[in-house]
Formats: C-alpha cells, sequence, structure tokens
C-alpha cells in the first residue's frame, strides 16, 4: 500500500520533456514553471534537449543527491527518466518517481490517482503516498544488428506495435494520443508481415505464434489506451504476458473492441501467460519490431526480465499495485 510521503523541495529535480505534448511544454513553460512551483515549492528544473537527454539529466539527479526525480511528459519522457535512475541509483528504490503527465503517449498516467493534467498531479503530489514496484529490463538487438538492453515501466511488446511506434513518431501527433495511434495502425496493418516467433517464460517453451503483438506488461494499457493487461499489478513480481496472434482484418476487427475493454483474454486471437522472465526468439526471416514503453529502438530476438521493487512510484492507484 502507498506510504504517507515528506515533502522535500530542496531534493527534488523536475526533468522536463519541452518538446511534449506536441511542443505545448516548451511553447508555455513559463507559465506551467511558475505553477509548479507553487504546488510544488522551490524545485530544481532541468529541461532535455532532445532524444536521449532524459536519460543523462536524471542520472545526474541522482548522481547529486536528488531523493525524488518527476518525469514532465510522455511515456517516453518516463521511460528515459526511469533508465537515468535506474543507472545511477545505488540501492533499489532509494529515489522515488513521480510523473506529471503531458505527452502524446498518456497510457501509464492511467494507473496513477491524479492524472487529468500536469497542474494536478502537481498539486496532489507533496501530499500522496508512494509505494515500491516493478522496472523490467529488456535485452534486444538494435535495426541496424547491434545488442541492446534497456529498462522500461509500463509495456514492451513486439510486432505490428513497434511498426505503429515509428509511424507515430514520424507523425504530427496533433490529434492526442488515441487518434494518433488509432490512425498509425491503420495505416500500418496493411504493410504488416507478421513474424513467427517461439515464447519462452520461466524457461518453458509455451508456444509458437505468428504474431501480431507480444506484449510483456508491467502495467496495463498501451497503444493510446489499448487494455493490453488488464490484471497486470505494478509491484507483483511478475510480468503479464499478452500474446495476440495474426489473423486477416476480417477476423481481427470482430476482436478489436476487446482490446480497449479489459476483456482482451476473452478473444479468440488472445493468450495470457505470468512469469518474471520471457524469451522472444525469431523463427522466420521476418522482423519482429520492438516497442518499449512507446519507443522503437530494435527488433527480437528478445528477453525481459523483472526488477522486483526497483522504483517506488508516487501517486499509484491502490488497485494496480
Amino acid at each position: 500500500m502507498p506510504e504517507p510521503v515528506s515533502w522535500d523541495a530542496s531534493s527534488t529535480v523536475v526533468v522536463v520533456n519541452s518538446a511534449a505534448g506536441g511542443g505545448r511544454v516548451g511553447r508555455q513553460w513559463r507559465d506551467i514553471a511558475l505553477e509548479l512551483t507553487r504546488a510544488l515549492g522551490d524545485v530544481h528544473f532541468v529541461l532535455s534537449r532532445g532524444s536521449g537527454h532524459c536519460i543523462e539529466l536524471a542520472a545526474e539527479a541522482v548522481a547529486s543527491g536528488a531523493r525524488t526525480i518527476l518525469s514532465l511528459g510522455g511515456d517516453g519522457t518516463h521511460n528515459e527518466v526511469v533508465n537515468g535512475i535506474l543507472r545511477a541509483q545505488k540501492k533499489p528504490g532509494s529515489v522515488r518517481l513521480g510523473i506529471l503527465p503531458a505527452g502524446t503517449g498518456g497510457d501509464f498516467r492511467r494507473l496513477l490517482e491524479h492524472n487529468a493534467s500536469i497542474e494536478a498531479a502537481a498539486r496532489a503530489m507533496p501530499t500522496v503516498g508512494d509505494a515500491p514496484i516493478d522496472a523490467g529490463l529488456t535485452r534486444f538487438v538494435t535495426d541496424d544488428g547491434q545488442p541492446a538492453q534497456r529498462y522500461f515501466l509500463n509495456i514492451a511488446s513486439l510486432g505490428v506495435s513497434g511498426l505503429v511506434d515509428r509511424a507515430v513518431n514520424r507523425s504530427t501527433k496533433r490529434f492526442g494520443g488515441k487518434a494518433t495511434f488509432l490512425l498509425a495502425t491503420l495505416q500500418t496493418l496493411p504493410v504488416y508481415k507478421p513474424p513467427k516467433v517461439r515464447l519462452v517464460v520461466d524457461g518453458t517453451a509455451v508456444g509458437e505464434f505468428r504474431i501480431s503483438t507480444i506484449a510483456v506488461c508491467n502495467g496495463q494499457f498501451a497503444g493510446g489506451s489499448m487494455h493490453f493487461a488488464p490484471h497486470a499489478r505494478l509491484g507483483d513480481g511478475l510480468f503479464d504476458v499478452t500474446v495476440l496472434r495474426h489473423a486477416s482484418i476480417l477476423r481481427s476487427l470482430p476482436e478489436t473492441p476487446k482490446l480497449y475493454d479489459g476483456t482482451i483474454e476473452d478473444s479468440l486471437l488472445a493468450e495470457v501467460f505470468r512469469g518474471a522472465h520471457v524469451r522472444v526468439e525469431p523463427l522466420d526471416e521476418r522482423k519482429a519490431y520492438m516497442d518499449i514503453d512507446g519507443e522503437a529502438p530494435g527488433v527480437a530476438p528478445a528477453e525481459f526480465e523483472i526488477l522486483p521493487h526497483a522504483l517506488r512510484l508516487l501517486g499509484a492507484r491502490r488497485d494496480v499495485l
């Protein structure tokens, strides 16, 4: 359960993605900063200069003694901040993470109590409880064939989701999260070539699938409100793994509402597994493109490891812990 916090503005750093919200954060930064200071006190703001910079900023904040780091942006920003924290903190859970939601990708915010806006989250932050949560670590291959690894907070997946990410990140995102992801999905499906993969969970091969998507879930939502893992819990030490088998558009369409209304386990195209270690092995030449918290850094083969209670999260809903 969340524990009460003792708020200390002097040891709090806000990592800001000024490009978040289609650039709104940057355009309105003076007003936003004033509102945040009123709500949070004399915290320290650091602004990102571009992709990947939030990792560096969060790591520097930890090294300088920050006890609380707030991530202002969307899911990609939160992923970078988590990577910075986990690379730099010396003890799991020694640095608290808070979310100030501002981006196109707003799926992780659905698991938080005060998620309506940056301002609402900031006003609540000094009084909400914190709780230990898990994180994920994934090892994969970059698009140019190099081994890589990355931490994730919410959901990592392979399949059409990775191609959708690429389309979303090329778009203007001016229609907001859900519409942007839906449009990108409709553009991607006609050209998607489904790969065949083997799925291994906790050392046991559980099946071979020609996939639409395999989602390895710490959180519940991805892709602009798709409810991949309705029963996932942030602190239970396990991933929920949802496999969506590829099918024709005619067969897939009747199943699509289940992906949004929390009944995906009832779909004829879905299988669900749980475990602490997951491996996805390609079985043909088609690439299984990756998505990691809304970013698209590579392809399978990939493995996923749960890191129990690696973080402390401010303001999580009690029913998802």
